[in-house]
């Protein structure tokens, strides 16, 4: 670890003494130690584990902190805003450095902010409303009086509403047709001035079954036809009908920006299969189909009423703490 570096994580900044490195390494360990937070995940022991470090190395340095380490930018974060979301999230961003070979994060901004492709990782942002999720069920569990009772926190009810809770909060957060117009460029734009999208897809199955037998009779160039909506899936068959698994995004973004357009019926699709491979070595047998998935915008979508989403959030909060209620 360098200077910049030890200085990024505590938040120093040139020129403070070691009076106030200290005063911001005990703030900082009161927040994040997994004492506080009442776990001891990986990344949670890590990231202590680097304010530790970056604290004995600024402490070791003459005062006040070297002219030499890079003055930290002053910037705000400056996202979209959902004024009408049901609460604020946390806006995580990577330092640029790794430990262990993993990178770690640390919070840039919080508010009521959108997910945007060009300033937030998705992976990130989906760890935000985790997080968001996981303050909501907290605040209840702290009014019944039951946020340390490990079998409530660990229970599959719990797992189960805060998984909706999850779900309800990115329809909030993300604005599909501005993300993606933000994260993808269209292949081209039709003679009526639709924009048209291609991206890689695929569908696995294996064993012996129905299934498997379809997905390896498929050849290349062949059609392939949405068939249901499952959650944020799209199930998908061939041309006789046959079902052949769920359709497999490479960039996970996608099940949130293009399955909302489709079943807002705000968009049309077209997928045909690239390749096929098989592998009968061992068991059970395996077969991917590659996919090339067109993806067509026919008009702007409708916004979520605001009031609707808030309320089902709000209805969710209430029959949980209905639920602790009653233990």
């Amino acid at each position: 670890m360098n200077l910049e570096e030890a200085m990024e994580i505590l938040d120093v900044v040139q020129g403070e003494d070691k009076a106030k490195i200290r005063k911001k390494y005990r703030s900082l360990m009161r927040r994040y130690h997994p004492d506080a937070l009442g776990s001891d995940r990986p990344e949670q022991i890590r990231r202590v584990q680097q304010m530790n470090e970056a604290y004995h190395l600024l402490m070791k340095q003459e005062v006040p902190i070297l002219r030499s380490a890079r003055k930290r930018r002053k910037w705000e974060w400056t996202g979209t805003v959902n004024a009408d979301a049901f609460c604020e999230r946390n806006v995580y961003l990577h330092y640029s450095m790794e430990v262990g070979g993993e990178p770690l994060h640390y919070q840039a901004a919080r508010g009521k902010y959108l997910w945007d492709p060009e300033e937030e990782e998705f992976s990130l942002f989906l760890t935000s409303l985790r997080h968001a999720a996981k303050e909501l069920l907290e605040q209840v569990e702290r009014r019944q009086g039951t946020f340390r009772e490990e079998d409530v926190r660990q229970s599959d009810h719990r797992f189960q509403v805060q998984a909706k809770l999850f779900h309800l909060l990115t329809r909030q957060f993300i604005d599909p047709l501005a993300a993606l117009r933000k994260a993808a460029k269209p292949k081209m734009i039709d003679s009526e001035g639709r924009a048209v999208y291609q991206f890689r897809a695929w569908v696995g199955a294996e064993g012996s079954g129905e299934a498997f037998r379809a997905t390896g009779e498929l050849k290349k160039g062949a059609p392939i036809y949405p068939k249901a909506f499952q959650g944020h899936r799209i199930l998908v068959k061939n041309r006789e009908e046959k079902v052949l698994g769920h359709l497999s995004f490479d960039e996970d973004y996608l099940y949130f920006c293009l399955i909302p357009l489709l079943k807002q019926k705000c968009a049309k699709v077209r997928m045909y299969v690239r390749d096929v491979k098989e592998n009968r070595r061992g068991w059970p047998h395996k077969a991917k189909v590659d996919v090339d998935f067109y993806f067509r915008l026919e008009q702007e979508p409708p916004k979520d009423r605001p009031g609707d989403l808030n309320e089902e959030i709000r209805e969710l909060l209430l029959a949980y703490e209905t639920e602790l209620m009653q233990r």
